[in-house]
């Protein structure tokens, strides 16, 4: 029955008969005012005073006041605007004498609401106290209990993980979830709020209210676009022109149009969560990232939370309870998981590359001390070798010219004690000019390279004597050997085609230097007729020398003559010295 704002008692005649829940929308559109429902039962006759019984009335909405056998037992404050917030609180009585009679009982509900807030009642449940008591405890743990709960949860973690962004504001997800977070207390403070303080109208609070949800919803939205990395410009600053509109929209809309809007507002907002949702789900297949994965699961419940809440918004489901607010705590602690994992991930990191920077500092250390280390040796090696140039270039321009003048003197004479002097003299200066020869080159130089020059040398030396000379050199690419012992080796190939030229009388002579499996092998072979083994003749000398070096190269020197030629052979160990 429909009264005036101001009515204190139901009309006598107007009654409907309705089944409760009720709604009184569709009864009586746009209608603003106050609704009477009344209720009769019979308590047993025959018991005086009447047992106590359980009343409990699920909701109120907007506000009330509850009469029992024309006595006020209990109701809100404000039954007039600013009306109080009872839409979602149940409330419950024990009935008992005298105001509880023996036969007929009349209960009667007044009910202030208004039409764009779907004004109705709840389920009115009498009985037996126990049981009907235990309805409400449960009733008002789902509705009063886990929302306030979960406005709290989701206060708590909006506060931490702003100060998080705030200390560290290059992480742009965990400041838009911060806000998110307080929006959505704002939004659901709705579910909990028992007067529309501090506002002085219903409207004007509801009015927040529907900013607060469409607000949450957009920074949902603009979490997930960063959470997924997308750094589209246009599609951030899109999303952010389409909140500031709807924003807009809705603080300067006139109250004709506030119950459309608020329908639309709930449409949007819904196609705007689920957008965010969809990207963060995308980007979880995407990644493969377990966190991801977390999320997109915890965002599962709030899916389904909203699609019933919405049908219920739009009265297409029986009258329930909104779960959209309860359903927040899935997403805020999927939410946190995610930004929690990404922050161990981060720290983890960090710790990860401390270890790392430090391995590289020693590593870096090190290789900067052997870098110095080799770079003094190169300097040693270098004012070494200006020295033994110097040096070079003082018995080349000194002693080679002194040499060279004695021989040139005792080759015009004649006799055999000259004989003998000027081939000591020829042996020194042919050493000479092969120390001259090899001291351009270190102990880091190949065979082939340090050979190079006596090879040219003594090919000009045997086409002079029309000698044909053919050279073999195999495997001496990353060959070395120590400083005196390549010495040796180049003496003993210089003495040995010194004696062919000198003693043999050949017209033909190959020379092979191979080196293979650690062993380093020479053969000069001619086709003269051999010379002298005789110690106190120059070529006997001459081969004195040759065995001496062949023992300091640890090998072994034979000779071979014949009637067709002589063949010479060393044999030795590379010893230290295979390099490739």
């Amino acid at each position: 029955m429909r009264s005036a704002w101001d009515a204190t008692s139901p009309p006598a005649e107007g009654w409907t008969p309705v089944t409760l829940p009720d709604s009184w929308t569709a009864r009586w559109p746009g209608f603003d005012g106050v609704v009477w429902y009344r209720l009769r039962w019979n308590e047993p006759a025959d018991i005086v005073p009447p047992r106590p019984t359980g009343l409990m009335i699920e909701y109120i909405n907007m506000a009330g006041a509850v009469y029992l056998n024309g006595s006020l037992i209990g109701g809100d404050s404000g039954l007039v605007e600013p009306l109080s917030r009872s839409w979602n609180l149940p409330r419950y009585w024990t009935l008992d004498a005298p105001l509880l009679r023996p036969g007929a009982n009349e209960l009667l509900v007044r009910v202030s609401g208004l039409a764009p807030y779907q004004p109705s009642l709840g389920a009115v449940t009498i009985g037996e106290p126990q049981a009907v008591r235990a309805l409400y405890r449960e009733a008002n743990f789902t509705r009063r209990t886990m929302q306030t709960l979960g406005i709290g949860l989701t206060l708590g973690m909006g506060v931490l993980y702003g100060m998080f962004w705030l200390f560290r504001r290059k992480e742009v997800p965990y400041g838009w979830f911060s806000l998110f977070s307080l929006l959505w207390v704002l939004f659901s403070y709705n579910n909990v709020a028992v007067s529309p303080w501090p506002f002085a109208s219903t409207e004007a609070f509801q009015r927040l209210n529907h900013l607060a949800m469409f607000a949450s919803a957009g920074c949902f939205l603009m979490f997930a676009l960063t959470y997924c990395e997308i750094a589209n410009r246009k599609a951030h600053r899109a999303a952010l022109a389409f909140m500031a509109a709807g924003l807009a929209t809705l603080v300067l809309s006139p109250s004709s149009v506030q119950a459309p809007l608020r329908d639309a507002t709930v449409l949007v907002t819904m196609a705007t969560y689920f957008a965010g949702i969809g990207l963060i789900m995308r980007n979880a297949i995407q990644s493969r990232r377990t966190e991801a994965a977390v999320l997109s699961l915890c965002l599962l419940v709030p899916i389904a939370a909203g699609v019933h809440d919405a049908l219920l918004f739009f009265e297409w489901l029986p009258t329930g309870i909104y779960y959209a607010a309860m359903s927040a705590s899935a997403t805020m602690l999927g939410i946190a998981f995610t930004l929690t994992w990404r922050m161990v991930k981060g720290m983890r990191l960090v710790e990860n590359f401390n270890v790392e920077l430090q391995q590289r500092v020693t590593q870096a250390t090190h290789e900067l001390a052997e870098g110095l280390r080799r770079q003094h040796e190169a300097e040693l090696e270098q004012t070494r070798l200006a020295e033994r140039l110097s040096l070079v270039r003082d018995l080349h321009d000194g002693l080679g010219m002194t040499l060279s003048s004695h021989i040139n003197t005792l080759g015009n004479r004649v006799g055999a004690q000259d004989g003998v002097a000027l081939w000591a003299l020829r042996e020194v200066n042919d050493d000479l000019r092969l120390i001259i020869e090899s001291s351009a080159f270190d102990d880091t130089d190949d065979l082939a390279e340090r050979l190079a020059p006596l090879r040219h040398r003594c090919t000009r030396l045997l086409e002079a004597a029309d000698i044909e000379c053919r050279w073999t050199i195999e495997g001496l690419h990353g060959c070395r050997l120590g400083g005196k012992r390549v010495l040796d080796f180049l003496r003993v190939v210089q003495e040995g085609l010194a004696n062919v030229i000198k003693h043999s009388s050949a017209t033909q002579v190959s020379i092979r230097i191979e080196a293979r499996q650690g062993e380093l092998s020479l053969s000069i072979r001619d086709n003269g007729r051999g010379f002298a083994n005789d110690s106190a003749t120059p070529a006997g000398m001459g081969l004195s020398n040759m065995q001496a070096r062949a023992s300091r190269l640890r090998g072994t020197l034979e000779i071979h003559p014949g009637a067709t030629g002589t063949v010479l052979t060393l044999r030795c160990p590379i010893d230290v010295s295979m390099a490739v």
